[in-house]
């Protein structure tokens, strides 16, 4: 019976010397915590525009429609993945009226609003600036929505 009662002694002397040792260094007031919370890191990922199913979500692509009545073809990136993503190429559609219908004319094309969905970001908005188009036709092409899937 002796060993069996200085097993359990040894047994508690062990656990009351590891638990002094894992809070021996604590605060007798307990830890406080002071500030704001730190917010989540951004997660990062790859970049697309996306498009209404069923056609492809795309990085960097070469032509695109952004709704029915414009039409982005040759586009070459200088950017893309950041907050903000820079292109030359050319603009057409009905948007830009009888300047561009049938014509493409120069464009620099800029997509922001960059909307994170778990690992993969999608660009929301898009501008585009070609100057050979009448104001009234320009301003219509600043501000336009791209598709963004469901999160």
């Amino acid at each position: 019976m002796r060993p069996l009662i200085a097993t359990i002694g040894a047994l508690a002397l062990a656990g009351g010397l590891l638990g002094m040792s894992l809070c021996g260094c604590a605060d007798p007031g307990g830890l406080k915590v002071s500030g704001p919370a730190q917010s989540p890191s951004v997660t990062s990922g790859p970049v697309f525009v996306a498009q209404p199913p069923p056609k492809p979500r795309l990085r960097r692509p070469e032509s695109l429609d952004i709704g029915k009545d414009v039409t982005l073809t040759g586009l070459r990136w200088r950017s893309w993945g950041g907050p903000t993503a820079e292109a030359t190429g050319e603009v057409s559609g009905a948007r830009c009226g009888p300047a561009c219908r049938d014509k493409p004319v120069r464009a620099e094309v800029t997509f922001t609003g960059l909307v994170r969905h778990d690992r993969v970001g999608y660009y929301s908005r898009a501008a585009v600036s070609a100057e050979g188009l009448p104001p009234g036709q320009r301003e219509g092409l600043r501000d336009l929505r791209l598709f963004v899937p469901q999160g």
